[in-house]
């Protein structure tokens, strides 16, 4: 193989892809149409630093957008004309209302995810102002972030350099060539598609570390596991206390203006702008925030192993401690050391706000085995052989004697025998003795039980799907005999309900803990089994799988769906997990629409008296469900009274939002433009919302406001995206993309 340099585009705008979005977010949102459009039109923000305002005059700056004293946002785009004009109007709504008075302080969108029983998880999606900030502040002290986060012993999960973006294709690219279901950059891995802004030390997943040599050597030198985390740690961080851990607090104390313009003062000063200024706690979601908590806790790592070192304890001598973003795992052989361990942390914590969670300690003595690992192992157990797939090649002698006496549960077919059996109710019962025995609950081995049949069940589909359809063709090129034609019907309608068997069990496990990312796993199968069912002859186009056995796979999906919509109506606490379920439920095609009295009982709407129309009350859906159903609905005419009641809520929900707030609003700007773009939305509702965002309410108002909507549809029909993608969306690719992205397991 030639060894030849690759290049990868690298632009600094990037860190928008990768470390300003939450997990838990809609499949259909994504950056990727917003970063391509700052990159496109150049678009950038020159800070306040490196100009005069007073001196500025239109000529150095002949695209120039916005200003005020944070800086200056100015574009290089060649658009022309009405589409240039489109653009400053765009400009306005992503970066600010009032061209007079750019401010970076802004309000995020929050949005809350089932998260433990009967509690929540509040997540942020910023303001694309301070996406725009964060690329900034990346490109000027990502080599200061590297050394930050480079002091700790304990950490194993932190940023230490900046993901390589060229590459030798030669042997050592292919030997060191990242595996695709990594989303960090692991140091020390190349990568042909960037995937984070920065590489990371050493663990992509908080599961690999339990897998690793380190864990396992540290469990046969020691007798004593003890693992606890921080209470609430994001929710509790003090923002200032970033200059605290880099410069010292007598330091800060002693030179708070010097602070406030060094590396962390900036720091500290951008995530109070991503939170409206506020200081008490920072975001949750983006993966800045992860940075910016270990900035902080690398500080209180070498503070205590310093300590202990005076102390005469010596890491990796006299114990080990290893630390995942806020979780840690002490292994000791000592007591005493342990309780000097937990005080010390205990004392550094309280320095900076923070505080151990009692109620989640754990003490495991030798053999060092919890009882999650238990419940796991067991898990492998039961999923080897059940649900039971295997196909086999036959001799021909075989064959004969397998004509006469096929099991319900196998059929030989020509050279191969299907053996395809799968009781769920028992399987089902088998599991849930395992949950009982080994003293876990459903939530703690849910995602690992749905990864493990994600896995087993894509390498069954694709095992039949090589086989089966290979048969198909066969009986195209020369047709079978009868008897070889009622077998491949067999085989068919077997596999048919082994996979109705496989969907009833998914369902059954996910019903009793229905949180995101069971629901991203759950809906992962499931892609996988609607796009092989979906798999068309290229000559004939028809489908390869007979209607009547299509139609039991989507209609068992369609009804298990319909019962967790129906059981989990939407409210303020849990949305994007019944989101995905009906992006899923879009992918099966008009024909399983669901009926649209449960889509109104699952808005949680009512019907007016002796009316056709219903009402969706105040409060009931935000910016993710709005667009979400405008994406489900699309041009379908079943919903009609769901359309109306949507739209007039979306209508009343911008009215509702105070004014004075609606530029600084993250929830606004990404609405607003998703609606704008949405082809299910008549022109005149888009000038609507435009009108009503602008809040106009003079004559001449609204009449420059419909010239800009021409514009903006116009625009459009270029750019057609901007967070949602509305159209040709493959939820199949997206869903394993997302596949590997989780921080936790």
């Amino acid at each position: 193989m030639s060894k030849k340099k690759k290049h990868i585009k690298y632009p600094k705008e990037r860190a928008i892809l990768s470390d300003v979005l939450p997990y838990e977010i809609p499949i259909t949102f994504s950056n990727r149409y917003f970063y391509r459009f700052l990159v496109n039109n150049e678009i950038e923000l020159i800070p306040s630093s490196k100009f005069n305002i007073k001196g500025i005059v239109q000529s150095d700056f002949p695209n120039l957008s916005l200003k005020n004293s944070n800086g200056l946002i100015k574009h290089k785009s060649k658009l022309k004309g009405e589409n240039l004009e489109a653009l400053e109007i765009i400009l306005k709504v992503l970066f600010s209302t009032n061209t007079n008075n750019v401010n970076t302080r802004k309000i995020p969108f929050t949005y809350k995810i089932s998260h433990k029983e009967k509690d929540f998880r509040e997540l942020a999606l910023i303001h694309p102002m301070n996406q725009l900030l964060l690329v900034n502040f990346y490109e000027q002290f990502k080599e200061s972030i590297i050394y930050s986060c480079s002091l700790s012993n304990y950490s194993i999960r932190r940023p230490d350099g900046v993901a390589k973006f060229t590459f030798f294709n030669d042997k050592l690219h292919q030997s060191n060539k990242g595996d695709s279901s990594d989303f960090l950059e692991l140091s020390g891995k190349e990568y042909e598609n960037l995937k984070t802004f920065f590489s990371y030390s050493k663990y992509t997943n908080i599961y690999q570390f339990f897998e690793d040599y380190r864990y396992q050597r540290a469990e046969k030198k020691y007798n004593h596991l003890f693992k606890f985390d921080i209470s609430k740690c994001f929710d509790s961080i003090y923002t200032h206390s970033i200059s605290w851990a880099v410069l010292g607090l007598e330091v800060v104390k002693e030179n708070f203006k010097f602070s406030e313009n060094s590396f962390s003062g900036k720091f500290d000063r951008f995530i109070q702008n991503t939170n409206y200024g506020e200081t008490n706690s920072i975001l949750i979601g983006p993966e800045f925030s992860r940075i910016f908590a270990e900035i902080i806790l690398q500080k209180i790592d070498i503070t205590i192993e310093k300590k202990l070192k005076e102390n005469n304890y010596l890491l990796k001598v006299d114990y080990e401690m290893y630390r995942y973003v806020d979780d840690y795992f002490l292994f000791c052989d000592d007591s005493v050391l342990k309780d000097e361990i937990l005080k010390l942390l205990k004392h550094e914590l309280k320095k900076y706000k923070l505080s151990i969670n009692n109620s989640k300690t754990e003490e495991y003595n030798k053999p060092i085995i919890t009882e999650i690992t238990i419940a796991k192992n067991k898990i492998i157990d039961l999923f080897s052989e059940n649900p039971k797939f295997k196909i086999t090649e036959i001799e021909e002698k075989e064959v004969d004697k397998k004509d006469k006496d096929d099991a319900d549960d196998e059929v030989s077919l020509l050279n191969h025998k299907f053996e395809l059996s799968f009781n769920p109710n028992k399987l089902a019962t088998r599991y849930k003795i395992i949950i009982k025995e080994s003293q876990v609950d459903y939530k703690d081995v849910l995602n690992y039980s749905l990864a493990l049949l994600s896995s087993k069940i894509e390498k069954n589909l694709i095992s039949f799907e090589k086989i089966y359809f290979k048969y198909l063709e066969d009986n195209d090129e020369k047709e079978f005999s009868k008897s070889d034609l009622l077998k491949l019907r067999k085989t068919e309608s077997l596999f048919t309900s082994h996979i109705e068997g496989v969907i009833d069990f998914i369902f059954f496990i996910y019903s009793v803990s229905p949180r995101v990312n069971s629901t991203i796993k759950v809906s992962l199968i499931l892609s996988k089994i609607i796009l092989l069912f979906k798999e068309k002859n290229k000559t004939t186009k028809q489908y390869k799988i007979s209607q009547n056995n299509r139609e039991r796979v989507f209609k068992k999906i369609l009804d298990e769906s319909s019962f967790i919509l129906k059981k989990n109506a939407l409210n303020e606490y849990a949305q994007v997990e019944s989101l995905y379920l009906l992006t899923l439920l879009r992918d099966l095609g008009k024909e399983y629409r669901l009926p649209e009295e449960i889509l109104i009982k699952f808005l949680n709407a009512s019907e007016e008296n002796n009316s056709e129309k219903i009402t969706i009350k105040n409060n009931t859906l935000n910016y993710f469900s709005i667009v979400v159903l405008f994406y489900y609905i699309g041009h379908s005419q079943k919903y009609k009274k769901v359309k109306e009641a949507l739209i007039a809520y979306t209508f009343n929900y911008i009215r509702e939002y105070p004014n004075e707030k609606r530029g600084k609003s993250s929830e606004m700007a990404h609405l607003i433009l998703d609606l704008l773009a949405c082809p299910y939305l008549e022109f005149r509702i888009k000038t609507k919302l435009l009108i009503y965002y602008r809040d106009d309410n003079k004559f001449s108002q609204i009449k420059k406001t419909i010239s800009d909507s021409k514009k903006l549809h116009k625009f459009h029909k270029n750019h057609k995206y901007w967070f949602t993608k509305w159209e040709r969306f493959n939820l199949a690719k997206e869903l394993e993309n997302k596949k590997s992205q989780e921080v936790y397991s």
